[in-house]
Protein backbone atom coordinates (compact mmCIF):
# COMPACT_ATOMS: atom_id res chain seq x y z
CA UNK A 1 0.00 0.00 0.00
CA UNK A 2 1.14 3.38 -1.05
CA UNK A 3 2.03 5.88 2.19
CA UNK A 4 -0.33 8.47 2.35
CA UNK A 5 0.36 12.19 1.48
CA UNK A 6 -0.38 15.07 3.99
CA UNK A 7 0.46 19.32 3.72
CA UNK A 8 -0.28 20.62 7.60
CA UNK A 9 0.29 24.34 6.32
CA UNK A 10 -1.41 25.73 3.33
CA UNK A 11 -2.43 28.92 3.30
CA UNK A 12 -6.22 30.09 1.26
CA UNK A 13 -7.52 33.79 0.23
CA UNK A 14 -8.61 33.90 3.37
CA UNK A 15 -5.36 35.19 4.55
CA UNK A 16 -2.46 35.54 2.15
CA UNK A 17 -2.97 32.78 -0.51
CA UNK A 18 -4.13 32.87 -4.04
CA UNK A 19 -5.81 29.73 -4.28
CA UNK A 20 -9.55 29.71 -2.53
CA UNK A 21 -10.26 26.42 -0.34
CA UNK A 22 -11.64 24.78 -3.13
CA UNK A 23 -8.83 25.55 -5.21
CA UNK A 24 -6.44 23.71 -2.48
CA UNK A 25 -8.83 21.30 -1.92
CA UNK A 26 -8.67 20.04 -5.60
CA UNK A 27 -5.12 20.53 -6.02
CA UNK A 28 -4.74 18.11 -3.05
CA UNK A 29 -6.61 15.50 -4.54
CA UNK A 30 -5.18 15.86 -7.91
CA UNK A 31 -2.01 15.12 -6.13
CA UNK A 32 -3.12 12.21 -4.31
CA UNK A 33 -2.49 14.38 -0.68
CA UNK A 34 -5.19 12.55 1.83
CA UNK A 35 -5.03 15.14 5.17
CA UNK A 36 -4.45 18.70 4.51
CA UNK A 37 -4.33 21.52 6.69
CA UNK A 38 -5.46 25.09 6.06
CA UNK A 39 -3.76 27.05 7.88
CA UNK A 40 -4.88 30.82 7.32
CA UNK A 41 -3.20 33.55 9.49
CA UNK A 42 -5.15 34.19 12.67
CA UNK A 43 -8.49 33.48 10.59
CA UNK A 44 -10.04 30.05 10.37
CA UNK A 45 -12.77 31.57 7.91
CA UNK A 46 -11.83 29.17 4.49
CA UNK A 47 -12.71 26.12 6.77
CA UNK A 48 -16.61 25.72 5.62
CA UNK A 49 -15.69 25.86 2.12
CA UNK A 50 -12.79 23.69 2.13
CA UNK A 51 -15.09 21.41 4.19
CA UNK A 52 -17.77 21.73 1.74
CA UNK A 53 -15.39 20.90 -1.61
CA UNK A 54 -13.94 17.72 0.41
CA UNK A 55 -17.37 16.54 0.27
CA UNK A 56 -17.39 16.37 -3.34
CA UNK A 57 -14.43 13.43 -3.06
CA UNK A 58 -16.44 10.92 -0.95
CA UNK A 59 -13.81 10.50 1.51
CA UNK A 60 -10.89 10.79 -0.47
CA UNK A 61 -9.30 13.59 1.44
CA UNK A 62 -9.88 15.45 4.86
CA UNK A 63 -9.16 19.35 6.24
CA UNK A 64 -8.28 19.65 9.75
CA UNK A 65 -9.60 22.30 11.17
CA UNK A 66 -6.15 25.02 11.83
CA UNK A 67 -5.13 28.42 11.90
CA UNK A 68 -1.59 30.31 12.36
CA UNK A 69 -1.18 32.62 14.97
CA UNK A 70 1.56 35.42 14.39
CA UNK A 71 3.30 36.33 17.64
CA UNK A 72 6.15 38.49 18.50
CA UNK A 73 9.34 37.58 21.02
CA UNK A 74 11.83 39.56 21.64
CA UNK A 75 13.17 40.64 18.04
CA UNK A 76 11.24 37.64 16.58
CA UNK A 77 8.72 36.69 14.63
CA UNK A 78 7.00 34.08 16.16
CA UNK A 79 4.16 31.99 14.08
CA UNK A 80 1.80 29.51 15.87
CA UNK A 81 0.22 26.33 14.45
CA UNK A 82 -2.98 25.72 15.85
CA UNK A 83 -4.78 22.20 14.76
CA UNK A 84 -8.13 20.85 15.88
CA UNK A 85 -9.46 23.92 17.26
CA UNK A 86 -12.82 24.61 18.05
CA UNK A 87 -14.95 27.32 15.52
CA UNK A 88 -16.98 27.79 18.56
CA UNK A 89 -14.36 29.23 20.89
CA UNK A 90 -15.47 32.71 21.72
CA UNK A 91 -12.15 33.62 23.62
CA UNK A 92 -10.20 32.68 20.13
CA UNK A 93 -13.10 34.10 17.56
CA UNK A 94 -13.03 37.62 19.54
CA UNK A 95 -9.16 37.55 19.41
CA UNK A 96 -8.77 37.18 15.53
CA UNK A 97 -11.51 39.64 15.46
CA UNK A 98 -9.37 41.62 17.31
CA UNK A 99 -6.25 41.06 15.26
CA UNK A 100 -8.30 41.43 12.27
CA UNK A 101 -9.30 45.16 12.97
CA UNK A 102 -5.93 45.88 13.93
CA UNK A 103 -4.89 44.25 10.37
CA UNK A 104 -7.49 47.03 8.46
CA UNK A 105 -6.13 50.24 10.47
CA UNK A 106 -2.20 49.17 9.51
CA UNK A 107 -3.73 48.54 6.10
CA UNK A 108 -4.37 52.48 6.02
CA UNK A 109 -1.21 53.08 7.54
CA UNK A 110 0.33 51.49 4.62
CA UNK A 111 -1.42 52.89 1.57
CA UNK A 112 -0.88 56.44 3.58
CA UNK A 113 2.74 56.06 3.25
CA UNK A 114 2.43 54.45 0.21
CA UNK A 115 0.49 58.22 -1.05
CA UNK A 116 3.33 60.21 0.06
CA UNK A 117 5.74 58.11 -1.85
CA UNK A 118 3.87 58.51 -5.07
CA UNK A 119 2.25 55.26 -4.98
CA UNK A 120 -1.57 55.50 -5.42
CA UNK A 121 -3.99 52.43 -4.10
CA UNK A 122 -6.95 52.07 -3.15
CA UNK A 123 -8.00 50.14 -0.07
CA UNK A 124 -10.83 47.92 -2.08
CA UNK A 125 -8.05 46.74 -4.45
CA UNK A 126 -6.35 45.30 -1.09
CA UNK A 127 -9.23 43.42 -0.79
CA UNK A 128 -9.21 43.55 2.52
CA UNK A 129 -13.36 42.04 3.51
CA UNK A 130 -13.37 38.53 5.06
CA UNK A 131 -9.42 38.28 4.94
CA UNK A 132 -6.73 38.38 7.36
CA UNK A 133 -5.30 41.67 5.04
CA UNK A 134 -1.98 42.20 5.40
CA UNK A 135 1.59 43.24 2.77
CA UNK A 136 0.82 40.20 0.11
CA UNK A 137 -2.07 42.09 -0.60
CA UNK A 138 -1.20 45.51 -0.65
CA UNK A 139 1.89 44.29 -2.68
CA UNK A 140 -0.52 42.57 -5.43
CA UNK A 141 -2.29 46.07 -5.75
CA UNK A 142 1.11 47.45 -6.69
CA UNK A 143 1.92 45.19 -9.42
CA UNK A 144 -1.55 45.51 -10.58
CA UNK A 145 -1.11 48.96 -11.06
CA UNK A 146 1.72 48.65 -12.82
CA UNK A 147 4.20 50.48 -10.27
CA UNK A 148 6.19 46.99 -9.91
CA UNK A 149 6.81 43.51 -11.69
CA UNK A 150 6.18 41.66 -8.97
CA UNK A 151 5.33 40.52 -5.29
CA UNK A 152 9.14 40.45 -4.30
CA UNK A 153 10.26 43.28 -5.91
CA UNK A 154 7.52 45.58 -4.06
CA UNK A 155 8.77 43.71 -0.85
CA UNK A 156 12.48 44.64 -1.22
CA UNK A 157 11.66 48.26 -2.33
CA UNK A 158 8.98 49.06 -0.24
CA UNK A 159 7.16 46.69 2.25
CA UNK A 160 10.05 44.70 3.73
CA UNK A 161 11.07 45.08 7.75
CA UNK A 162 12.27 48.74 8.26
CA UNK A 163 11.23 49.65 4.35
CA UNK A 164 9.43 53.25 4.00
CA UNK A 165 6.05 51.48 3.48
CA UNK A 166 6.54 49.44 6.32
CA UNK A 167 4.57 49.46 9.19
CA UNK A 168 4.56 47.19 12.30
CA UNK A 169 1.63 45.03 13.19
CA UNK A 170 0.56 44.48 17.05
CA UNK A 171 0.94 40.94 17.95
CA UNK A 172 0.39 38.49 20.88
CA UNK A 173 3.03 37.17 23.20
CA UNK A 174 3.74 33.13 22.25
CA UNK A 175 2.41 32.14 25.21
CA UNK A 176 -1.09 34.41 24.50
CA UNK A 177 -1.42 32.78 21.46
CA UNK A 178 -0.81 28.78 23.47
CA UNK A 179 -3.10 29.78 25.29
CA UNK A 180 -5.63 30.20 23.04
CA UNK A 181 -5.02 27.58 21.19
CA UNK A 182 -5.81 25.36 24.37
CA UNK A 183 -8.96 27.60 25.01
CA UNK A 184 -10.48 25.78 21.60
CA UNK A 185 -9.15 22.92 22.50
CA UNK A 186 -6.37 22.76 20.00
CA UNK A 187 -2.53 21.85 20.21
CA UNK A 188 -0.34 24.29 19.67
CA UNK A 189 2.95 23.72 17.32
CA UNK A 190 5.81 25.89 16.44
CA UNK A 191 5.59 27.00 13.05
CA UNK A 192 8.98 26.62 10.66
CA UNK A 193 11.45 27.32 13.43
CA UNK A 194 14.42 27.81 11.37
CA UNK A 195 12.93 30.98 10.00
CA UNK A 196 13.77 32.23 13.12
CA UNK A 197 16.67 35.00 12.93
CA UNK A 198 17.71 34.12 16.55
CA UNK A 199 18.17 31.12 16.58
CA UNK A 200 18.37 30.04 20.55
CA UNK A 201 14.72 30.76 20.59
CA UNK A 202 12.96 27.95 19.41
CA UNK A 203 14.70 25.66 22.21
CA UNK A 204 14.25 28.49 24.66
CA UNK A 205 10.81 28.56 23.37
CA UNK A 206 9.67 25.18 23.59
CA UNK A 207 11.09 25.08 26.99
CA UNK A 208 9.49 27.95 28.92
CA UNK A 209 6.44 27.67 26.73
CA UNK A 210 3.63 24.87 26.82
CA UNK A 211 3.75 23.97 23.19
CA UNK A 212 2.76 20.86 22.31
CA UNK A 213 4.87 20.25 18.70
CA UNK A 214 7.17 21.80 16.30
CA UNK A 215 7.17 22.12 12.49
CA UNK A 216 9.73 19.73 11.66
CA UNK A 217 9.05 20.03 7.89
CA UNK A 218 8.93 22.88 5.80
CA UNK A 219 10.62 24.41 3.21
CA UNK A 220 12.73 26.35 5.50
CA UNK A 221 14.26 23.42 6.63
CA UNK A 222 17.42 21.50 5.30
CA UNK A 223 18.02 17.67 5.70
CA UNK A 224 20.16 18.81 8.76
CA UNK A 225 17.78 21.55 10.48
CA UNK A 226 14.66 18.73 9.74
CA UNK A 227 17.12 16.27 11.78
CA UNK A 228 17.79 18.87 14.59
CA UNK A 229 13.82 19.41 14.58
CA UNK A 230 13.08 16.24 14.80
CA UNK A 231 15.54 15.11 17.54
CA UNK A 232 14.72 17.95 19.86
CA UNK A 233 11.04 16.64 19.28
CA UNK A 234 11.93 13.43 20.34
CA UNK A 235 14.13 14.68 23.62
CA UNK A 236 11.39 16.73 24.58
CA UNK A 237 8.26 14.65 24.12
CA UNK A 238 6.59 17.03 21.30
CA UNK A 239 4.34 15.76 18.35
CA UNK A 240 5.89 17.02 14.61
CA UNK A 241 3.87 18.44 12.32
CA UNK A 242 4.95 19.48 8.54
CA UNK A 243 3.81 20.89 4.98
CA UNK A 244 4.60 23.02 2.27
CA UNK A 245 3.44 26.87 3.94
CA UNK A 246 1.67 27.05 0.28
CA UNK A 247 0.73 30.28 -0.45
CA UNK A 248 0.21 30.23 -4.29
CA UNK A 249 2.55 33.15 -5.19
CA UNK A 250 5.78 31.93 -6.93
CA UNK A 251 7.44 34.85 -6.94
CA UNK A 252 7.20 34.99 -3.07
CA UNK A 253 6.51 31.71 -1.96
CA UNK A 254 8.16 29.57 -4.49
CA UNK A 255 6.98 26.03 -3.24
CA UNK A 256 4.41 23.88 -4.30
CA UNK A 257 1.64 22.35 -2.77
CA UNK A 258 3.16 19.16 -1.42
CA UNK A 259 6.26 19.41 -2.60
CA UNK A 260 7.86 17.65 0.71
CA UNK A 261 6.41 14.50 0.46
CA UNK A 262 5.35 14.54 4.26
CA UNK A 263 3.54 10.77 5.35
CA UNK A 264 0.33 10.32 6.98
CA UNK A 265 2.66 8.38 9.71
CA UNK A 266 5.22 10.95 10.20
CA UNK A 267 2.86 13.57 11.92
CA UNK A 268 0.09 10.60 12.89
CA UNK A 269 0.23 12.54 16.26
CA UNK A 270 -1.61 15.20 15.05
CA UNK A 271 -3.53 14.02 12.65
CA UNK A 272 -5.03 11.82 14.95
CA UNK A 273 -4.80 13.94 18.15
CA UNK A 274 -7.82 13.65 20.60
Amino acid sequence: MAAQLVDLHLHSTFSDGRYTPTMLVDEAVAKSISVIAITDHDSWNGMAEAREAAKRYGGRIRVLTGVELGTQYEDDAVHILGYHVSMDCEALHKKMDEMRHAREHRLYAMLEKLEKLGYHVEVDACDPKNRAVGRPHVAKALVAKGYFATVQEVFDALLHRGGPAYVPQPKLSPLEAVTLIHEAGGIAVLAHPSELVDKTLPERLLAAEPFDGIEVWHPSADAQAQAHWLALAKQRGLLVSGGSDFHGIPDRFPTKLGIWQVQYDDVKGVIEWK
